[in-house]
């Protein structure tokens, strides 16, 4: 008797999947793109790009200041390797003021050169902003335990 009702559905089933109306009506349906991103996570993506661009730039900016600072560190040492023969050989103050002096506008200027150099690279990459934090859909927050009654 089982045996029978299970065939009848068998049967049943392969009839009404046979039947070209049914197959019809199955490829007339809507696709829905599976791979949709959110907002949230676009916004996440354009960010990681914007990272490795800001990254790429920064490195380059700093490749062009290196050479920039080794000159200005070489012109400092000089400086103070004239100061440092200058000094030994002066016997009064106003000697001493005047060398102290050539020494300070020494590297005063291979600092303003420095400066001057690094302003006209143009202003430095700016780091992007990272995405606004969203809440996962269908997350509910926990509920508040209740206060113990004391008996």
């Amino acid at each position: 008797m089982i045996l029978m009702k299970k065939v009848g559905a068998i049967t049943a089933l392969a009839l009404a999947l046979s039947v070209p109306g049914a197959v019809a009506a199955e490829t007339t349906t809507a696709t829905v793109p599976l791979n949709t991103l959110t907002a949230h996570e676009q916004a996440v993506i354009n960010f990681q790009t914007s990272m490795a661009t800001f990254r790429t730039a920064h490195v380059a900016r700093q490749a062009a200041i290196r050479p920039l600072a080794d000159a200005r560190q070489a012109a400092v040492t000089a400086a103070n390797t004239a100061f440092t023969t200058a000094i030994a050989s002066v016997t009064t103050q106003e000697g001493r003021d005047a060398v102290v002096k050539t020494r300070k506008d020494a590297i005063a200027a291979a600092h303003t050169t420095f400066k001057a150099a690094v302003d006209a690279l143009g202003a430095a990459p700016t780091k992007p902003t990272k995405p606004a934090k969203t809440e996962k859909p269908g997350k509910a927050e926990k509920p508040a335990k209740a206060p113990k009654s004391g008996n």
